[in-house]
């Protein structure tokens, strides 16, 4: 471990088009799916396309691990 920070980008990338088979414009749901998954992992930095829509992924994520939900 090197004490680093993790940042994820996972903004529309390809990997989610592909999978569900949809143009990069439509990929938002797919997104947040994966940056959820990744904050569950011990991201701490998401770089992103869509910021409201992170920022309350991030907000849900934080009161829901901090068991006040």
């Amino acid at each position: 471990m090197t004490g680093c920070e993790v940042l994820v980008g996972l903004s529309r990338k390809s990997m989610i088009n592909k999978v569900l088979g949809i143009k990069p414009e439509y990929a938002l749901n797919g997104t947040t799916a994966l940056n959820m998954l990744a904050l569950n992992n011990g991201a701490k930095i998401l770089r992103v396309h869509d910021v409201k829509e992170a920022k309350e992924c991030v907000k849900l994520f934080e009161i829901l691990s901090s068991n006040n939900f």
